[in-house]
């Protein structure tokens, strides 16, 4: 029940030939021009030529056939031509046939569909030709010149009127039907938000990356450059004289010492964003400038032209119908001028005003000078003039008080001139005159409906832009912090990892070289291998590459556990499940991250005499598990640095969010035996 309306309107609103006003007024012609034809009186009427009026009666349901059911705006100009000039020869037939009073709106009505279709370069030549046609067909109905004048001032004023609120209309149509398409482009663009934003986020993170590895790798890189010469002049020295292979040596760890502190300091810029260097952000999706809203229906310098020329052709139109019905005399000359004066002076007075009442009042005014008028030249075209009140209110007035003004002013006037004219009370005039107010008002009206559906759509759009932009710069900000977190936390567990191991292997270099100096070079070039691989890790992080997969994990666990032995002199039990070649990337990271920050915190803080890791899994968890020993050289607050690092420090805080990510989690502490455990559990789909 609730879809058949709204299909209703969905069909009305895209389906039909013209815009909804046009297309009421096309079709309210053409229905009312027979019916004004069967009170028609003079040669030719319903009584006396039946067939004619019956002729001319299908011409216009012909006519009003095809202006609903041809797609006129849909048509190529070549064919709307044609289309048009059907038209006018039907029109012209019927006028031939049974000159009906409205036949004139029939001609108005063509016009109005050539506004709407052509561009102004061929419309107006069009209307030109229309009217010729149409004067024709009256000085050949009518053989008098005087009638032929009589008419033209008689349908001058509302065709002017009719066409100028048609031009309004057209303008407010086109403009909301282009609003309502950045509406749509924008509400699509909105729905695929989601796919947009993941690509913005990847495109921010790959720039965060790029600008990261450029400002930071480089740092690093030259870091480990000179712990790698420095080695390397040890390693020369080695061969060349022992007795400063101890001094170098000393050399060598400080260099490396001073590429850990290097490194301490670009994580804690990652961690914190302390970086001076910001990110700028540029929305990527572009928002759409929304035109702001004129105050009225029509900009304000053709809405004050408007104003003066309206009155101006009425005032002028109306003189000339009064002159050539009346001999110009002073008993009919000086209270037309006076009630021209009022008129104007109502006008003035209701275009200054902003009070409502006070509008309502000055329109009241106009109206009954217009009826005076009227009643005085006994001129019924002058009624007309009630068109310019009708477009001050329709422009005016909120559309509550326009129906209260309409549902008054007519009974009123029709009242007036019931009782001191009631013979130009006939069903002929009153057609004309609603006709006329219909093809003036019924556009106006429509034309602020409009305005106000564009008003409406382009805050929409305004809203979704602003809305877009506003999650776009979040996702930008969220992808931006994540690559940040993601290059500290990597950076701490690999080469932090490293980095601890090669200046252990220094340390004990530098105490070996007294005892034996083969061993102590031994060291050294281990350490120069180590460096080489922290390296290519700095590589692989700036490249956000996964280091290992589940079938390289034991592998990688057991070189692990052979450079932690060399490097600290430490006894490694490493036991693995047999069940881990089927890890996705993300899992075995983690577990391969989790051994390592576990090992290299407990050499760096417990100096322990053996390490144990257990990697256990289950058919839904994979649990992780790294226990040290605790020497009595050991202090404790070297124990509760495992537990709480000290600021700067940032291993267990990346473990927490890599097991997070992957809906697991992470325990740490002290044992009641003493030593330190740390565990993890993910669940074995996580990361898939």
């Amino acid at each position: 029940m609730i879809r058949a309306p709204r299909q209703l309107h969905t069909f009305v609103r895209y389906q039909i030939p013209y815009p909804l006003a046009l297309q009421g007024v096309v079709t309210l012609a053409l229905l009312m021009t027979p019916l004004s034809g069967v009170g028609l009186r003079g040669p030719i009427n319903l009584a006396g030529s039946p067939q004619r009026y019956w002729a001319m009666t299908a011409l216009m349901a012909v006519l009003l056939i095809i202006t609903v059911t041809v797609p006129a705006r849909r048509l190529p100009l070549w064919v709307q031509i044609p289309y048009l000039l059907l038209q006018c020869a039907l029109t012209a037939v019927a006028q031939g046939l049974f000159p009906a009073p409205l036949i004139d709106y029939v001609y108005l009505i063509i016009v109005l569909q050539a506004l709407t279709l052509f561009r102004p370069w061929l419309w107006i030549p069009f209307a030109v030709g229309v009217w010729a046609l149409w004067s024709g067909g009256v000085i050949m109905a009518t053989a008098s010149v005087l009638a032929w004048i009589q008419s033209n001032l008689a349908l001058a004023f509302p065709a002017t009127c009719a066409i100028i609120a048609a031009i309004i209309y057209v303008r407010q149509h086109r403009r909301g039907e282009q609003a309502q398409q950045m509406l749509q482009q924008m509400q699509q663009r909105y729905d695929s938000l989601s796919t947009a934003l993941r690509e913005m986020q990847q495109c921010a993170a790959l720039e965060e990356r790029r600008r990261l590895a450029q400002m930071l790798t480089g740092e690093v890189q030259s870091a480990l450059a000179r712990t790698e010469q420095s080695i390397g002049a040890a390693i020369g020295q080695a061969h060349s004289n022992l007795s400063r292979l101890q001094a170098t040596v000393a050399q060598t760890r400080a260099s490396a010492g001073a590429a850990v502190d290097r490194l301490r300091v670009a994580i804690t810029l990652l961690r914190r964003g302390e970086d001076d260097q910001r990110v700028a952000h540029r929305p990527m999706i572009a928002t759409m400038a929304v035109v702001r809203c004129d105050d009225l229906v029509i900009a304000s310098q053709p809405y004050r032209i408007l104003n003066w020329v309206l009155p101006i052709v009425f005032v002028a139109l109306s003189l000339l119908v009064t002159l050539l019905q009346h001999m110009p005399s002073p008993d009919v000359i000086l209270p037309l001028l006076a009630l021209y004066a009022l008129l104007l002076l109502a006008y003035v007075y209701t275009l200054r005003t902003r009070n409502p009442l006070l509008l309502q009042i000055g329109l009241a005014g106009q109206t009954l000078a217009v009826v005076a008028l009227a009643i005085i030249t006994q001129a019924m075209p002058i009624l007309l003039g009630l068109l310019l009140v009708l477009w001050q209110i329709a422009l005016r007035l909120p559309l509550g008080q326009i129906v209260i003004f309409l549902a008054g002013v007519p009974a009123a006037i029709g009242l007036l001139l019931a009782r001191l004219r009631p013979q130009a009370m006939d069903a002929e005039s009153l057609l004309i005159c609603a006709v006329s107010a219909a093809t003036v008002l019924g556009p106006l009206l429509l034309a602020r409906r409009r305005l106000d559906e564009r008003r409406q759509a382009e805050l929409r759009v305004a809203l979704l832009g602003s809305e877009i932009e506003q999650q776009t710069s979040e996702v930008r900000t969220l992808a931006v912090a994540a690559e940040r977190t993601r290059l500290a936390r990597e950076f701490h567990d690999d080469l932090g990892s490293r980095l601890v191991l090669i200046n252990l292997q220094l340390q004990l270099a530098e105490d070996l070289v007294a005892e034996s100096s083969a061993e102590a070079l031994d060291q050294l070039q281990i350490s120069r291998e180590h460096l080489r691989a922290a390296w290519r890790s700095v590589l692989a992080v700036a490249d956000a590459e996964l280091p290992l997969e589940g079938c390289a994990l034991g592998a990688a666990l057991g070189d692990l556990a052979a450079q932690c032995r060399q490097s600290a002199a430490v006894v490694v039990d490493l036991h693995t499940n047999d069940r881990l070649d089927d890890l996705t990337p993300a899992v075995a990271c983690t577990i391969y991250r989790t051994a390592q920050e576990g090992m290299a915190n407990a050499c760096k803080h417990a100096r322990p005499s053996q390490i144990t890791v257990q990697i256990d899994r289950n058919p839904s968890t994979v649990t992780v598990t790294v226990l040290n020993d605790d020497r009595p050289a050991a202090a404790p607050a070297d124990l509760a640095a495992q537990a709480a690092p000290a600021q700067g420090s940032y291993g267990l805080v990346g473990l927490r969010e890599r097991a997070e990510t992957l809906c697991g989690g992470i325990e740490a502490g002290p044992l009641p035996d003493g030593g330190f455990r740390l565990m993890l559990v993910l669940p074995t789909e996580g990361g898939q």
